[in-house]
């Protein structure tokens, strides 16, 4: 862990909530007692790096309050603002938990140095109350887990770049199935990530043909000159709900669903497919129920995953879609027999 991450999280963690406070000269010995000062330095220099790093913290933290009306200066967080960080409340753990277990795979490689160092230094904390959590919560993923697709960090550290500098990008890609790569020059302007795996969204050169690549099928890439008619703005979520479906987005639909009711009423009562959903008929044996849903892969994955206890009623390509897959896999085990 680097001594300026540690610098930013002993800091953060020992500002205290109004109306009490803390100020910079306690903080500067806070770090010299740590040895996250270079105790060799003046003292004018030490306290330029302490400034430096409430600085940081500041901006960071929108509930940070320094008076610099006082000397030395005072740092608080603001009346009616919860601290940033709590790591003794069950709901941090539980938040760490799940991000240590289920996202900080799927973060960016430079995004996930740094979640990782927090995670660290969340779990080297004494306290009684951390210690109690760590024991009696855990969290165990409903999914199967697969493992991220791999690749050089340096690629989407490259990307990130072009992305905040505005550069083209010059890439070798090799397409699912294909032995051999293609060459593209574009504009990078979003990363998405769909399930485990990163996808750089991009224009291509010279044209208004915008693309998705997978970032693990990127073989080489190499940074361009900065454009001179750079996008402006663009919002990745919107592009793909619109433009992708087979990600989470697609157009709306209404579909109509049977359902088992000993086996799998839970699936609909529990959590719904939406917050439009209603049930449209009902006796001892079966739930039918209409909801609101994307078109997505997303969907169809849980419409196989949970096609033993349920049936689709309408509209007729998702249910004809599904009866095929269902073919398919029974053709599989047939052949083996």
């Amino acid at each position: 862990m680097s001594k300026t991450f540690e610098r930013y999280q002993l800091v953060l963690q020992n500002i205290p909530c109004h109306p009490a406070y803390v100020t910079s000269l306690e903080l500067k010995q806070m770090l010299l007692s740590h040895e996250l000062l270079d105790s060799s330095l003046d003292d004018k220099s030490q306290m330029k790096t302490v400034q430096r790093v409430i600085t940081k913290v500041a901006s960071d933290y929108y509930s940070i309050e320094i008076n610099t009306d006082t000397r030395p200066h005072q740092i608080k967080i603001a009346q009616g603002h919860p601290h940033p960080i709590n790591p003794s409340a069950m709901s941090s753990v539980l938040s760490l938990k799940i991000i240590e277990h289920e996202v900080l795979q799927m973060l960016p490689p430079t995004m996930r140095k740094e979640v990782a160092n927090l995670i660290s230094t969340s779990n080297a904390e004494l306290d009684k109350r951390t210690e109690l959590w760590k024991e009696r919560f855990t969290y165990s993923p409903i999914e199967f887990q697969l493992t991220s697709p791999q690749f050089e960090e340096s690629i989407i550290e490259d990307i990130e770049q072009a992305i905040v500098d505005k550069r083209s990008l010059h890439l070798s890609y090799q397409k699912r199935g294909d032995s051999y790569t293609q060459e593209y020059s574009v504009e990078p302007v979003g990363i998405v990530l769909h399930g485990r795996s990163f996808y750089l969204i991009a224009v291509k050169e010279n044209t208004d043909q915008y693309r998705t690549f997978a970032i693990h099928r990127i073989k080489r890439l190499k940074l361009g000159f900065s454009l001179q008619n750079a996008h402006k703005s663009f919002n990745a979520k919107q592009y793909i709900q619109r433009n992708v479906p087979h990600f989470s987005g697609g157009e709306f639909i209404e579909i109509v669903l049977n359902i088992d009711n000993y086996e799998g009423l839970h699936l609909i009562e529990e959590s719904k497919l939406s917050a439009c959903q209603e049930i449209i008929y009902k006796d001892k044996n079966i739930t039918t129920i209409k909801a609101k849903v994307r078109d997505s892969l997303g969907f169809e994955w849980w419409l196989m995953k949970n096609a033993n206890l349920i049936e689709v009623l309408s509209p007729p390509h998702i249910r004809d879609k599904v009866i095929d897959n269902l073919h398919s896999a029974l053709a599989k085990y047939q052949k083996s027999e």
